[in-house]
């Protein structure tokens, strides 16, 4: 039976696809961490997109049939290859509850969860020809909250305010151990703003509970 390999030190950035997981990623980037990743960027992420594709596909099992003998040989090479890296390693989500699983392999992990309002997500992926993802924006985002409730060294920030250039999220990647460099952030590329999509109401009481969370994490 195939014995996890520990994942030594890392930040995982984590949050619905289309809410600012990759500029999230530029930023940690910034402050020193490495990401290894399988794909360049294009006209929806110019910078890239900040993803292993090894990962990406292992996301997906683990959900589906969690850490058999099978997935956790596979997840052995990832947790390798991030421990391969010179210095801190960097491993994008976009899957939320994966990130359980590195959890319990992390002898030193921070996280960075990012999350967007859903209509302008919703419109987002709509412009990429999308309907919807395999987990929804509501399932995904309380699994975000469930990670941020769960490992001690966690901010939830929201992509309206790195596009802002807010300075408590400043404060709160200071508190992870990471000084930002916020000229990387190019208001310019953003893809969708104050979209008029309609939500339901258990999106729009979520998406509130995420702003709460945001000042919370990023300010104590």
């Amino acid at each position: 039976m195939a014995k996890a390999v520990m994942l030594d030190d890392a930040v995982l950035v984590a949050g619905h696809p289309r809410s600012g997981t990759s500029l999230a990623c530029q930023l940690v980037e910034s402050a020193g961490v490495t990401f290894p990743s399988d794909f360049e960027g294009d006209d929806y992420n110019r910078a890239g997109y900040y993803e292993i594709k090894q990962a990406k596909e292992l996301s997906k099992e683990l959900l589906q049939k969690a850490m058999t003998p099978e997935i956790t040989g596979r997840m052995n090479k990832v947790v390798r290859l991030l421990n391969d890296v010179q210095g801190t390693a960097g491993l994008k989500l976009v899957r939320v509850p994966a990130l359980f699983f590195y959890r319990h392999v992390a002898k030193n992990l921070r996280l960075v969860l990012i999350y967007r309002h859903p209509a302008d997500v919703k419109a987002s992926l709509f412009k990429r020809g999308l309907g919807e993802f395999s987990l929804s924006w509501f399932k995904n985002n309380n699994a975000l909250i469930a990670a941020y409730e769960n490992v001690e060294d966690s901010i939830i920030i929201s992509y309206e305010s790195i596009i802002n250039r807010a300075q408590h999220v400043k404060d709160g990647f200071e508190s992870l151990g990471l000084s930002i460099n916020f000229d990387r952030v190019d208001r310019d590329l953003q893809t969708q703003d104050n979209s008029r999509i309609c939500l339901r109401e258990e999106e729009k009481e979520l998406y509130g509970r995420l702003q709460e969370l945001e000042q919370e994490s990023c300010t104590n």
